[in-house]
């Protein structure tokens, strides 16, 4: 069994037809911040863009129209490959059919992907990449365990709505993450945590940013202040811990 290196994907092949050829589906998103839909004012999000950034995702090769007529059968979904001949060449690399039925398409790759000890990989909908109609459905992999590959399924979300793919659109997405990571948080009330005179400085604070944002941002550069890109809080206190504004390739959002 192998193991894979610290920070690292392995895209292992069906067989040596594929090696090599996983560029042609995945692309990492560390550094695509841009978004085809988005407006000028939405690159001035810093969390908008570093979302953006977040995961691996899967393109399609495939030109194809999805339509499911609301049965629980996956004969009552309709799959539909219109570029067939020009896939020919390069075999099963990526198949898409309606398998578990519900309105249910699923994606399959041929590799395996494999992770560190003890590195997760989970589904998720791309990050700010969407097709309307179109839903990826959130799973969670043990990838460094599994020795077999896994699928990506899209759940078609109304009837007799026709879903159109096109090259290269994005499908699916995967995130990395560390096994356990997410198991012990908990969402609770602050006032078991903190003491009363602690929330209000908070709530003080937030007001204050509040204000800030109504009355002062407007004023500024394309109306919007620079606090949180900057890293500081309200009273210009810079964050205590590293304040992260790209990730590795990224260039500085637009300014």
């Amino acid at each position: 069994m192998i193991t894979v290196p610290a920070n690292r994907i392995a895209a292992v092949p069906y067989d040596d037809y594929f090696k090599g050829k996983q560029d042609d589906l995945y692309v990492n998103l560390n550094g695509v911040q841009r978004r085809e839909w988005f407006s000028k004012h939405a690159y001035l999000c810093l969390p908008l863009i570093m979302g953006n950034q977040h995961g691996f995702a899967m393109r399609s090769i495939m030109r194809a129209t999805l339509v499911w007529n609301g049965g629980p059968n996956p004969d009552d979904t309709t799959v539909t490959i219109h570029n067939t001949e020009e896939l020919l060449p390069r075999g099963p690399i990526q198949t898409m059919s309606s398998h578990f039925g519900l309105g249910i398409v699923t994606v399959q790759t041929a590799f395996v992907l494999r992770t560190p000890p003890n590195i997760s990989l989970m589904t998720i909908q791309p990050p700010n990449f969407f097709i309307d109609g179109l839903q990826n459905m959130t799973a969670v992999v043990e990838s460094d365990n599994l020795r077999r590959d896994f699928t990506y399924n899209l759940k078609l979300t109304r009837p007799n709505h026709p879903v159109n793919i096109e090259v290269g659109d994005v499908l699916s997405a995967v995130l990395p993450y560390p096994r356990g990571f997410i198991d012990n948080f908990e969402l609770v009330d602050a006032y078991t945590l903190f003491t009363p005179e602690q929330i209000k400085e908070e709530q003080r604070a937030g007001d204050k940013f509040a204000k800030e944002r109504v009355e002062e941002d407007p004023s500024k550069k394309r109306g919007v202040g620079r606090r949180y890109f900057d890293g500081e809080d309200i009273y210009g206190n810079k964050f205590p811990n590293p304040h992260q504004v790209r990730l590795g390739r990224d260039q500085t959002p637009d300014e």
